[in-house]
C-alpha cells in the first residue's frame, strides 16, 4: 500500500471526525446525513483495503477461498459505494433545497439513476467484475444537478450574503470541483492506463491531490463554520 493511499485514508477519517464534532456542537440536522456519508466512506475504504492483502500469497484456507471467490476483486464494494453515495447526496440536497420544482428534479434524477443501475447489473451480470459504464460521468452529472439547484436557491435568497457561514456552500463547491476535475481524467483512462507508465504516475498523483483537496474542503466546512453556529 502506497503512502498516497494511507494519506487519503487519514484525511477521510479527519473529515468524518470533524463532521461528528460539528454535529455534537451544533445539532445541525441538515448535515447529519452527510456526516453519516463521511463515515460510510471510511468504512468502505477500510474494507476495500483487503484488495492489497490479496496481492500476497498465503496458504491459509480462508485466504485461498477469498482469492478464488467472486469477491476477489473489491469492484463489487465500490459499485455499492457509488450507488449509495449518489442516493445519499440526493437525500442530502433534498433537505437543503426548498423549492418543490427543485425537489422533484432531484427525485426524478435519483429514480432514473437507481433504475438504470439496477437494471444494468441485473442484465449484464457484471456486478462483481466491473463498474457501471460511464459511471463517473453519470455521477458528475448528478452532482452537477444537485449543486446547481442549491446555488440557484442560494443566489435567490438572503443567505447569499452569508454564504461563508454555510457548511453546505463549501461542501457543494468541493464536490463540484472534484467531479469536474476527475471526469476528464477517466475519459482517457482506458486508452493510456495499460500502456503509458507516465500516465499511471500522473493519475496517481492527480487523484491524490484532488482527494486531499476534497476532504480538506469538508473538514474546513465543519471546523470553520462552527463558530457562526454559536452566534
Amino acid at each position: 500500500m502506497s503512502n498516497y493511499i494511507v494519506a487519503i485514508h487519514i484525511v477521510e477519517l479527519i473529515a468524518a471526525l470533524a463532521g461528528t464534532y460539528y454535529y455534537f456542537k451544533t445539532s445541525d440536522k441538515q448535515m447529519k446525513i452527510f456526516i453519516w456519508y463521511l463515515w460510510f466512506v471510511v468504512v468502505v475504504e477500510t474494507i476495500g483495503m483487503y484488495g492489497y492483502l490479496l496481492l500476497n500469497n498465503y496458504d491459509y484456507d480462508w485466504f485461498i477461498w477469498l482469492k478464488n471467490s467472486v469477491i476477489c476483486s473489491n469492484t463489487w464494494l465500490y459499485n455499492i459505494y457509488s450507488f449509495v453515495a449518489i442516493l445519499i447526496f440526493g437525500k442530502f440536497y433534498l433537505k437543503i433545497v426548498n423549492r418543490k420544482s427543485s425537489k422533484n428534479v432531484i427525485k426524478i434524477a435519483i429514480l432514473l439513476y437507481a433504475i438504470f443501475t439496477i437494471i444494468y447489473f441485473l442484465i449484464s451480470g457484471t456486478f462483481f467484475i466491473k463498474s457501471l459504464p460511464y459511471n463517473v460521468f453519470l455521477e458528475t452529472f448528478m452532482v452537477l444537478v444537485f449543486v446547481i439547484l442549491y446555488y440557484k436557491q442560494l443566489l435567490s435568497s438572503d443567505k447569499v450574503l452569508l454564504f461563508y457561514k454555510l457548511p453546505v456552500f463549501y461542501i457543494s463547491s468541493g464536490l463540484l470541483l472534484y467531479y469536474l476535475c476527475t471526469a476528464p481524467l477517466f475519459t482517457f483512462d482506458s486508452y493510456f492506463y495499460e500502456v503509458n507508465k507516465s500516465f499511471i504516475k500522473f493519475r496517481h498523483i492527480y487523484m491524490f491531490i484532488i482527494n486531499i483537496f476534497l476532504y480538506s474542503c469538508f473538514t474546513f466546512a465543519f471546523l470553520y463554520t462552527i463558530q457562526f453556529k454559536k452566534e
